[in-house]
């Protein structure tokens, strides 16, 4: 195997060759103080950071009042509780039988949930745009609830698989419902701050 030079430009210095800088003409060595252009490779200077008044996204918040934290604790807790009510709301939605009034059933009672929480927040309500963001997040799990809703129907003849298939819808209604509750209290708790 034989081995290749290496370039000029990795055996001299970025200055250029020093042996005969001190022999070279005063043209030449005015030449060489022009300044080049720096290899592609060269660590150009930073700008300076410029800076601003508003915090840093990972730093915690200014501190609010004793008041201001009480309330939002209780607003906190009484929005966990609404959620937890509904979810049990939907689940009781999911024990139905037949798939449509049971996928109708738990997007009302999601609709109610969202209601009340943006009543809670003082977020103005908007019934067409909510509706269709929770069908939106209902996309992904709506085909498994409406395939498990489906087969307790069909299934329903026999009753172990039914009642199986009852208790499965029931529990993705209430997951389903929870989590979007929890994604409106994140957001509203995010927009109150």
């Amino acid at each position: 195997m034989t081995r290749k030079p290496l370039p000029k430009a990795i055996i001299q210095p970025l200055g250029g060759p020093r042996s005969g800088a001190s022999a070279a003409s005063p043209g030449q060595q005015a030449a060489s103080r022009r300044p080049s252009a720096p290899p592609h490779d060269a660590a150009e200077p930073e700008p300076a950071l410029a800076v601003s008044a508003a915090p840093i996204a990972n730093d915690p918040l200014p501190a609010l009042s004793p008041e201001m934290q009480q309330l939002a604790a209780r607003r906190l807790t009484l929005a966990r509780k609404v959620v937890a009510r509904h979810r049990a709301y939907a689940a009781a939605g999911g024990l139905v039988p037949l798939p449509i009034v049971s996928v109708a059933g738990v997007t009302t009672i999601i609709l109610r949930m969202v209601k009340q929480l943006s009543d809670l927040y003082g977020v103005p309500f908007e019934r067409d745009r909510t509706r269709s963001i929770i069908l939106g997040l209902m996309g992904g799990a709506a085909p498994t609830g409406l395939g498990v809703t489906t087969a307790a129907t069909l299934a329903f003849a026999i009753p172990g698989p039914a009642l199986a298939g009852l208790a499965v819808s029931a529990l993705t209604a209430g997951a389903l419902t929870g989590g979007i509750g929890r994604v409106y209290i994140e957001q509203f708790e995010a927009a109150s701050r």
